[in-house]
């Protein structure tokens, strides 16, 4: 790789499984150099096995529900003090289709 994103830092939400755009951008910008925080709602961090990358990129989960302003600001507060007190991007990839409530 190209070490694009070396020396950044950010959050990613929205990375459910392999199959998520979220999970994609995360392995890439790993792959890049990126260091970041992964989110999604506590619902979709039982449904989904962002555990495992998080394992694979050596990021920390931060639970957040997008909806909640409280959770949001939970959720920077958090990604700065993991992060050193920087962020350089957010990537939002939040969605629920209904193939994947049907677990397809």
């Amino acid at each position: 790789m190209y070490n694009l994103l070396k020396g950044k830092k950010g959050i990613i939400l929205g990375a459910l499984d392999s199959k998520s755009i979220a999970w994609k951008v995360a392995e890439r910008a790993h792959e890049e150099g990126a260091k970041f925080v992964l989110s999604n709602a506590p619902v979709a961090l039982r449904l989904g096995t962002i555990a495992e990358l998080a394992e694979k990129t050596g990021s920390e989960i931060i639970a957040a529900d997008a909806t909640s302003i409280m959770d949001l600001e939970d959720l920077v507060d958090g990604a700065m003090k993991i992060l050193g007190g920087k962020i350089d991007f957010v990537l939002h990839s939040i969605g629920m289709s209904v193939n994947v409530r049907r677990g397809n």
